[in-house]
């Protein structure tokens, strides 16, 4: 690229706050230019011939007391001559921020579901309530002006019912509880997107996610469904979501029609690039990815990575490994930076043996700034805050570690098996999130 894609973008409509001080000399030069004109002096009347005559003193008298009176007049007028005032506040432009935050793979298992299910009354009547799962992490989600989730199951309907591993399902009340908390943008390819072919991965899961008020994008009904880039506007500055997967588990692409899931693919990912940097001014990529388990980036990623990065790519949302991964800026080949997360590891899930490092999760937040005198949006403020999938056999719900107690960690049948499991966890989040060299604040 010849210029970075952050260059090329320019504000549409300045938001005007603040203040700016006038110099006080501008302020009086333009008040004097402003003043009223006074009238031009009447002329003199014309003089009476008189018969008699006069001596030179009284007039000498009268010269005198014409110049005193004058001297008065100009004093006066020197004293009524417009002074330095205050300055005026004139208003002037503050940046507009949006506050992100993104978080891993919602993969709730069955054990999740019948949890659910008994939440919502009496178990079995087909009714399910997720809520109570994501109410610890809902404050951080809803309190931030644009969030989003890798949803991993597809919404099947109830003549699926909810499933778990190898081929899940989930019940349509997952969307509820994805909108509750607080998500706006929902991302859907994932090797488990077609677990149960067209009609839970597509026909059906659409209509459910089309019905709620979020962005939804991964998976579609058609091609022109598909092409469709999925956008949202937040204070101003519009966003882009786009979404893929490496595969899906016992197809190969060419078995799907073509518009069911988007593809890992180059040219693919090449030319909805170019699109989408045309309609927003902040491109999201989300890529299911990587190595399940490795807490670190393969060669894979890494490659994908800084071709994202090449093609002008804001930031870069990993998942499918089920641990978290390291973060990294990448500078494209225009000069521009890009922020990649690896892998935001699980968000909610309960697999049948977990380890320590598969409850370890991680929820990226950072704000997006534009500069209204020159349109540029740029990344700041980038935090890593470790999450944590808690349970204690028959309960389940994600934690921010800074609020898990050591009575939670007790309670957790994984993390007790460590000697102490809150300084372990704050650690290797350290370790792993940083592990390429980057300095990221970890909120603990």
């Amino acid at each position: 690229m010849s210029e970075s894609y952050r260059q090329r973008k320019r504000s549409k409509q300045p938001h005007r706050r603040g203040t700016r001080i006038e110099p006080a000399a501008k302020r009086t030069e333009r008040t004097a230019a402003w003043a009223p004109r006074t009238g031009a002096p009447r002329p003199a009347p014309k003089a009476r011939h008189s018969r008699r005559s006069f001596s030179a003193l009284p007039v000498v008298a009268l010269v005198a007391a014409v110049a005193l009176v004058g001297a008065g007049v100009f004093a006066l007028r020197g004293c009524l001559a417009p002074q330095p005032s205050e300055p005026v506040p004139v208003e002037e432009e503050d940046p507009t921020t949006v506050h992100f935050v993104a978080v891993g793979d919602n993969l709730p298992e069955i054990s999740i579901a019948n949890y659910a299910d008994a939440q919502a009354g009496e178990v079995g009547d087909g009714d399910y309530d997720y809520r109570p799962v994501y109410e610890p992490v809902k404050s951080y989600v809803e309190s931030a002006d644009l969030s989003y989730v890798k949803q991993e199951t597809h919404l099947g309907g109830d003549d699926i019912g909810p499933k778990g591993y190898p081929s899940f399902n989930t019940t349509d009340q997952m969307a509820d509880a994805i909108v509750d908390t607080g998500f706006d943008l929902v991302a859907s390819a994932s090797n488990h997107s077609y677990d149960w072919g067209y009609y839970g991965a597509n026909e059906h899961s659409r209509e459910v996610w089309n019905a709620q008020p979020v962005v939804f994008t991964g998976t579609a009904t058609s091609d022109a469904e598909a092409a469709e880039i999925a956008t949202i506007e937040r204070n101003g500055i519009t966003f882009a979501l786009l979404d893929y997967t490496y595969g899906v588990n016992g197809y190969d692409q060419e078995d799907l029609p073509s518009y069911a899931v988007n593809f890992i693919d180059k040219d693919r990912i090449a030319d909805d690039v170019a699109r989408a940097q045309e309609m927003a001014d902040v491109v999201l990529v989300a890529m299911h990815w990587g190595t399940e388990n490795l807490m670190e980036a393969d060669e894979y990623q890494t490659e994908y990575a800084q071709y994202l990065a090449d093609l002008g790519v804001d930031v870069v949302l990993g998942s499918h490994p089920h641990v978290i991964g390291p973060m990294t800026w990448l500078t494209g080949e225009g000069g521009n930076r890009t922020l990649v997360a690896y892998s935001l590891g699980n968000f909610v899930v309960n697999h049948d043996s977990p380890s320590a490092k598969n409850q370890l999760e991680g929820m990226l937040s950072c704000d997006f700034v534009r500069e209204e005198e020159d349109g540029e949006v740029s990344i700041e403020n980038v935090v890593w805050t470790p999450l944590v999938m808690h349970t204690d056999g028959s309960s389940f719900a994600v934690y921010p570690l800074k609020d898990y107690t050591d009575e939670l960690a007790a309670a957790n049948p994984v993390l007790a098996e460590l000697d102490d499991p809150i300084s372990w966890l704050g650690d290797t989040s350290a370790q792993v999130v940083n592990s390429l060299g980057d300095d990221f604040r970890i909120d603990v």
